[in-house]
């Protein structure tokens, strides 16, 4: 192959691989907009939501407590992401948990949780107390 070629053929590899993102990023995108905070069996089948797996997959990365608080406090996240956050938070850095969340808790917000096959809109204050009290064991989202 001739100098220029290879040349011209690893600047577009390199270029092009810059432009791909890694499946941990398109999770934290995706999570990042989610609509539904679920925990443990959901719909009618009885399977784990797309936004829990995501969530999980983010929970065993390497940077996942500062993934999760990035995530609480970025703008664009959803509130039920942002549930997820504390979710993490209360995981991972339990001290930090009622810090972290208090701007989300005294938000007035409303968050969809969907429980079985039941999606309901409720109080992201409700919420956030009991992943306080209880983090977020499937067991007890039942």
């Amino acid at each position: 192959m001739n100098p220029p070629l290879l040349l011209a053929w690893s600047l577009l590899v390199i270029t092009c691989s810059s432009w791909a993102t890694t499946p941990l990023q398109t999770d934290i995108e995706q999570l990042q907009k989610t609509s539904t905070f679920a925990l443990g069996q959901v719909g009618f089948i009885g399977h784990i939501s797309d936004s829990e797996q995501r969530y999980r997959r983010i929970l065993q990365s390497p940077d996942a407590l500062a993934t999760f608080k990035r995530i609480l406090a970025h703008d664009e996240s959803s509130t039920e992401a942002r549930l997820y956050a504390a979710c993490a938070i209360r995981a991972l850095a339990p001290e930090d948990f009622e810090r972290l969340t208090k701007a989300l808790s005294l938000s007035g917000k409303k968050v969809s949780v969907l429980r079985t096959d039941i999606l309901d809109r409720e109080p992201v204050k409700v919420q956030l107390a009991n992943i306080a009290s209880n983090g977020c064991n499937e067991a007890h989202w039942k």
